[in-house]
């Protein structure tokens, strides 16, 4: 059973994106969306300066935000708020000073721990708030172009950073909540735009970055993978080698990659403007080696962009801005903001996917994103904040949505949608599965067509009950191209999704 609430900003590291050359399995969630029905509430009245972040403390239960403003109060650079009501209402609780733009913000924290620092930037400094303790800590050993931040088991804060001027990315680590930098890591000469990312449980991380050479563009370049596991607090260590799982030679503007247990997401941009999607390869060998890259959102005439992704309890939750740019006023249709989720059971199966915005999420040079918070209950809650337009003003808005889905079983749960999800394997030769979910009895149809709209296969015809279905498709006696298959319910078309055959 997965229960969402949700809390978001609305954009993420962004810098363009088209297409992976080989794009293999899709999902495309119809338009509009499934709706969540409950209030967005707002964190802040003002737009943010930055990049805002948001996280829960499990062992007080309070939600933070953190959020680049000089406006709201005096002498500051960043605000800090909480919610002891999971995002119902907010207040500020430190505003750190002096005044200066904050160009980013992220909290570092885990999982059952009570430690929880928020890094962030101003110009090329990165500085460390004790969440807990309100001390401070600053990074000056580099001028930084960009950074990631990540915290172990250990509560050891680590830091990676992309030195200003030469492509180099560095690793340090903290016991101290930043007061004092040690175990430096020189991880490359040829490296942009580092992200880091450590599992839910152990302490092995996931990084990645441009590398292998730097394109013109730096977003054309190669997307590079290296593990590396805490061996001693404030220390990392190289576990495995470096590969390169995302080819250079189409533009890739955001990329993260989220570990659970031994399963690894790694998520990216992609696509021409008017159609970008969000792209992932996935590793059930704790990020050694990926899948052939799968698509989750794509709807053409739209961008979906602009993501963030976290694990779960059971899985992977993903939140993403759809963008429909469409000329004149936006709508909450035209700019959406998409929530969705997989579990590690079922990696490459994303459902439950939900547009949650009631204002209009806006893009701004700024760099907005939406953030995805995880509440690690038993209900297996999750959040996020983002950016909206509400008449001119645009605000920081938190989302609460109860609305639950479930996957797991074939009859045992009844999912609260339709769900036709991606055949496999895709491209197929002769045959790919297929499997869809209904949430009540009724009469099922689902049909095959060729690239012209002429039906050519009838799979399923038939009274069904609710529950998690499978069929097959067998394509020997076509001919190579692209299909579409269609689910019908009660002679109400539900979704229409691709598939490619391959001789």
């Amino acid at each position: 059973m997965k229960t969402i609430i949700l809390t978001f900003l609305s954009m993420f590291f962004s810098l363009v994106a088209p297409a992976q050359e080989v794009i293999i399995n899709t999902y495309d969630p119809p338009i509009p969306y499934s709706n969540d029905i409950t209030d967005n509430y707002v964190v802040l009245n003002s737009e943010p300066l930055g990049r805002s972040s948001c996280f829960f403390r499990q062992s007080n239960s309070v939600l933070y935000a953190s959020v680049p403003d000089t406006g709201t109060m005096p002498n500051t650079c960043l605000l800090i708020l909480q919610s002891t009501n999971q995002g119902i209402s907010w207040s500020i609780v430190n505003s750190i000073g002096p005044t200066a733009i904050v160009s980013k913000s992220k909290f570092a924290g885990r999982r059952n721990s009570d430690s929880i620092y928020c890094v962030y930037q101003i110009g090329n400094v990165i500085h460390v708030f004790n969440i807990v303790t309100q001390n401070t800590g600053i990074f000056t050993n580099y001028n930084v172009r960009d950074f990631d931040a990540t915290l172990s088991s250990t509560n050891s804060l680590y830091l990676i950073i992309d030195v200003l001027g030469n492509n180099e990315v560095r690793i340090f680590g903290s016991v101290n909540g930043g007061q004092v930098w040690g175990g430096a890591v020189y991880l490359s000469a040829v490296a942009a735009f580092p992200t880091i990312s450590m599992s839910g449980s152990g302490d092995t991380c996931i990084i990645n970055y441009y590398g292998v050479s730097i394109a013109s563009d730096t977003i054309s370049s190669a997307i590079r993978n290296v593990r590396y596991r805490e061996n001693a607090p404030g220390f990392l260590l190289l576990t495995g080698s470096f590969t390169t799982p995302i080819l250079a030679g189409t533009p890739k503007d955001q990329f993260k990659a989220v570990k659970n247990e031994n399963i690894v997401w790694l998520f990216y941009t992609s696509g021409i403007s008017l159609s970008r999607d969000i792209n992932c390869i996935q590793s059930n060998d704790g990020g050694i080696n990926y899948s052939t890259p799968f698509t989750i959102g794509t709807m053409p005439g739209r961008d979906e962009y602009w993501f963030d992704a976290n694990y779960s309890n059971t899985g992977v939750d993903l939140v993403y801005y759809s963008d429909s740019l469409i000329s004149g006023p936006p709508t909450i249709n035209s700019n959406s903001v998409i929530y969705g989720y997989a579990l590690n059971t079922s990696p490459q199966t994303f459902s439950g996917f939900i547009k949650v915005n009631q204002h209009p999420s806006q893009w701004s040079e700024r760099k907005y994103i939406p953030t995805v918070v995880e509440f690690f209950n038993t209900s297996n809650q999750s959040g996020a904040i983002w950016v909206g337009l509400n008449g001119a003003d645009r605000k920081l808005y938190f989302n609460k949505n109860d609305a639950s889905t479930s996957v797991e079983t074939e009859n045992e749960l009844i999912p609260e949608s339709y769900v036709l999800y991606q055949n496999f394997p895709n491209p197929f030769n002769p045959e790919t599965k297929i499997s869809y979910e209904l949430r009540k009895s009724g009469y099922i149809e689902l049909k095959v067509f060729d690239i012209s709209g002429k039906e050519i296969a009838e799979l399923v015809n038939e009274n069904q009950h609710s529950g998690r279905y499978e069929t097959v498709f067998d394509g020997r006696s076509l001919s190579s191209g692209v299909y579409f298959y269609r689910l019908y319910a009660d002679g109400v078309k539900i979704d229409t999704k691709k598939c490619l055959l391959v001789r």
